[in-house]
């Protein structure tokens, strides 16, 4: 079972990328990579990663600050850089390895440092639903592939959630489940820092969505309409989170082409689509290996320690 959960996203990206090459020619998907698109996307990749590492070690030291002591930005972006390479395998394992960081580097319990980055994924599972949902409502039209009522529902049960864990009086057998170790980051995070959160999450997924418009400029794919653009990146960026495929591949490139057929043919999106992927891949597993020793620091401090 064990080898079947790890070996499974590969296998499945496997398949999905088979049958998407199979009715694309590959001297034309060869011509679309030009060194102009890479002109255009470098330098965009390496300003989203700056900015994404940025913000995410800002929003790790406010969650983190609030009952333990995390006040370097410098420790928060090393802990998030160490795990990017398990994030490109699976979404769930980049947040374990933030989990085990935070406990080995911070001294929080396991369930304390869980719910500091459950807070940070909520966030932003509701910044991508909020701009889908906004997005296609101004658009006029409904979003591919999405029902309204899903994202009702789900927006209800987050907005629940907050409203039952933050109640200011008892509500009785839910004390029990407010009291869980996991929960005291959503319960008792000040509001200013819970807002704070909330647009430092939304640069985020903006610095996602220039980074998507980049690379379709860079392969000659203008005049998206700007909403059409973001709701499909966030699209995008849900699937991709989604633990079927490794890293999002196959499942990314299927919903890249389809979401944006109307402006670009299938090889100039394919094209695009694995020049992300695989640009976000390398760069971050790069960043992965260069803070790697994160993982034994506790160790190695240990030994240092301990020789004469």
């Amino acid at each position: 079972m064990k080898t079947l959960r790890w070996g499974l996203p590969f296998l499945v990206s496997t398949l999905l990328l088979i049958w998407i090459f199979q009715d694309i020619d590959f001297t034309e998907l060869a011509e679309q990579l030009t060194p102009s698109a890479g002109k255009v996307f470098v330098p965009a990749l390496l300003v989203f990663l700056v900015v994404s590492l940025l913000i995410e070690a800002i929003c790790l030291v406010d969650v983190v600050s609030h009952t333990h002591r995390l006040s370097s930005l410098l420790v928060a972006a090393r802990i998030k850089a160490a795990s990017y390479p398990l994030g490109i395998v699976n979404y769930a394992l980049g947040i374990g390895a933030v989990t085990v960081l935070l406990r080995r580097r911070v001294g929080m319990s396991l369930a304390e440092a869980a719910g500091a980055v459950m807070v940070i994924g909520l966030f932003d599972l509701a910044s991508l639903m909020g701009i889908i949902a906004v997005g296609a409502a101004l658009m006029g039209a409904p979003t591919p592939g999405l029902q309204a009522g899903v994202l009702v529902i789900a927006a209800a049960a987050i907005g629940l959630g907050f409203a039952v864990l933050r109640a200011p009086m008892s509500l009785g057998w839910l004390d029990r489940l407010r009291d869980w170790p996991v929960l005291n980051a959503l319960r008792t995070l000040p509001w200013p820092v819970l807002l704070r959160l909330a647009s430092l999450r939304l640069v985020f997924t903006g610095n996602f969505i220039a980074l998507g418009w980049a690379v379709l400029d860079g392969f000659g794919i203008s005049g998206i309409p700007i909403l059409s653009l973001a709701v499909n990146i966030c699209i995008l960026l849900v699937v991709a989170a989604l633990p079927i495929a490794a890293a999002g591949l196959g499942t990314g490139q299927v919903v890249f082409v389809e979401l944006f057929k109307a402006w670009g043919e299938p090889a100039t999106l394919l094209a695009a689509s694995l020049t992300l992927s695989i640009g976000l891949i390398v760069t971050r597993a790069a960043i992965g290996l260069v803070f790697a020793r994160e993982f034994t620091a506790e160790a190695l401090a240990a030994q240092q320690d301990e020789a004469p």
